[in-house]
């Protein structure tokens, strides 16, 4: 396909493009104009476009395809993690983490008794050994005066030593929120650990650095990102700090990343179904401050949707993820369990009523509802409050995400469908460690497990998938979470299964699983019309890469490097 209205300043051409396009095209060349895509084809028909002053870049036989679209993601909390102090997603044991910790502390002597120490990365379920976690008692057996609180990899637990609770303002007469837990002992005494929207509060109060120390941090998401060829991404749970931190290098002209947000309505934060249309009207007023209503090649934000936190963590010994049956509990010893229904349902954040009008609210407003909902009973409370928005406002255009869905009940897949719900996916959440599968088995029972993080069965009832890391929950490695997608199993470094396969569903097509970080995504985020696939009129994002992943072992797929990434056109990243 050819368009004719602009000049012709680059062509790239002797090479295989997945355009991502309806029909999952594949051509040869492609020419760029103003940072737009002027046309597709053959290398015969697009080098006739070229005049005295377009570069040619022969792609020699590489894969070019559209640039990755991270749908759900928190990159300045991923920023901030790659500086300081990172347990890096390491098994450890209460002593290993404080001899990290202390080594750290003596390493930075010129810190000051108030300045916080926080600590990310920390594996709160990989805790050795089994049932060991980490208390505010052992950390105060740090050498030092600083607050010090660990943020887990799941972004769902905090624990501070008694400093830093001091700090926050949280004791033993701090009431516990609805949306989550502020843990105490037998005798009331606190723990220091907080878990799901008081984990994630406490530390977002934490004071951060300097608008420029921000701007250092965003400019270095926005390079890793690049450098594994990511275009676009949605930081869903995003604030005004950090879109200052990323607008700066906008009005520099230095952003190479498109920048969309979701801002959080906490449950506390509403009165009522009654205060629902203030709660919607005041994340209206932030998107429109933020959103640009027309995006050009040079990338800017998107602001159109809202965020709902719904449930918790499946994994124990959180187990907040919210249940349609409750949990089951080993009521033997570790060596002799004894698995019987439990009492426990998980936990739920917004009542029916008031989530039902937030997201009624949502239709009637234009924004689009992301939800964190991890299983069954938060999914079936959105899918419900979903519909009613559907009836009450009948053909517009919403786009609803439902993120993670780690444990889908049989009958919600149509539902998804259905309603025009997207199923957002951390793919790599399917490689399970062996202890782990046999432990949720045994915690869900066979027939729920058989619904266990779950992908393809979404496509093959009709439901659309779209991709989103979730980093720093994970680090950063897309080409990896793709593999996973498409293997369902773990992998370790040198390219060996790392666990047993996760036979609850099959694995996703490599064609599925790219649309997913692409074109799909970029219907979720509700920006088709400008990215998402390699067609004429759209924005050049495009990404080159230095193996044909079409013509390699799907095992091999983690090992993919990105030569150069465009972002509008423009080279952001060259390898």
């Amino acid at each position: 396909m050819t368009a004719n209205i602009r000049t012709v300043d680059v062509i790239y051409h002797n090479g295989t493009l997945y355009t991502a396009d309806q029909q999952d095209t594949f051509c040869q060349a492609m020419a760029i104009g103003e940072g737009v895509i002027v046309a597709t084809g053959s290398d015969e028909a697009i080098l006739k476009l070229a005049t005295p002053d377009t570069e040619i870049v022969d792609l020699q036989g590489k894969l070019m395809m559209p640039g990755l679209i991270d749908s759900h993601m928190h990159p300045f909390w991923g920023g901030k993690q790659l500086r300081g102090c990172n347990l890096n997603y390491a098994a450890l044991s209460v002593e290993e983490t404080l001899t990290l910790i202390q080594t750290h502390l003596d390493n930075d002597p010129f810190k000051g008794e108030n300045d916080w120490l926080t600590v990310r990365a920390w594996q709160r379920q990989a805790m050795t050994p089994v049932g060991a976690d980490m208390s505010r008692e052992a950390l105060d057996t740090l050498n030092t005066r600083r607050p010090v609180a660990l943020f887990s990899n799941d972004c769902h637990t905090l624990a501070a030593n008694s400093r830093a609770l001091d700090m926050l303002g949280i004791d033993e007469n701090t009431p516990v929120p609805a949306d989550g837990k502020i843990a105490r002992d037998e005798a009331g005494r606190l723990t220091g650990i907080l878990e799901d929207a008081p984990a994630m509060r406490a530390f977002d109060s934490i004071p951060s650095g300097t608008p420029e120390q921000n701007v250092q941090i965003a400019t270095h998401v926005q390079q890793v990102l690049n450098q594994q060829g990511v275009t676009t991404v949605m930081d869903t749970r995003v604030f005004a700090e950090q879109l200052e931190a990323f607008a700066v290098l906008r009005d520099r002209g230095e952003l190479t990343v498109r920048m969309l947000g979701a801002k959080e309505i906490t449950p506390d934060s509403v009165d009522g179904p009654e205060d629902a249309a203030r709660a919607v009207a005041e994340i209206a007023q932030f998107n429109r401050s933020w959103n640009d209503a027309e995006w050009t090649p040079a990338p800017g934000f998107g602001l159109t949707h809202v965020k709902f936190f719904v449930d918790g963590v499946l994994q124990p010994p959180t187990m907040t993820a919210s249940l349609l049956e409750p949990y089951r509990e080993n009521r033997g010893t570790h060596d002799a369990p004894d698995w019987q229904s439990g009492e426990r349902y998980g936990d739920l954040y917004f009542t029916a009523p008031v989530l039902e009008a937030l997201i009624v609210e949502c239709g009637r407003a234009g924004i689009h509802p992301h939800t964190h909902t991890v299983a069954d009973g938060a999914i079936e409370m959105v899918l419900n409050a979903v519909e009613k928005m559907r009836n009450d406002s009948p053909g517009k255009d919403i786009r609803p995400g439902l993120a993670h869905n780690e444990l889908v009940a049989a009958h919600q897949y149509q539902r998804f469908a259905d309603l025009g719900a997207t199923a957002v996916l951390s793919f790599q959440w399917a490689g399970l460690p062996g202890v782990l599968i046999d432990e949720e088995r045994e915690m869900l029972g066979e027939e729920r497990f058989a619904n266990m993080e779950p992908a393809a069965r979404f496509l093959d009832t009709g439901a659309r998938l779209a991709y989103g890391s979730d980093w720093p929950i994970d680090r950063l490695d897309e080409w990896y979470n793709l593999q996973v997608g498409m293997t369902r199993r773990a992998w370790d470094s040198e390219g060996k299964p790392a666990g047993p396969r996760l036979d609850t569903d099959r694995d996703l097509t490599l064609i599925e699983a790219l649309r997913a970080a692409t074109i799909d995504a970029a219907y979720m985020i509700a920006r088709e019309q400008y990215i998402g696939s390699l067609e004429v009129g759209k924005l050049a994002d495009a990404i080159v890469l230095d193996n044909n992943l079409f013509e390699q072992p799907v095992d091999t797929v983690y090992q993919t490097k990105v030569i150069r990434t465009l972002v509008g056109g423009k080279v952001v990243h060259q390898a």
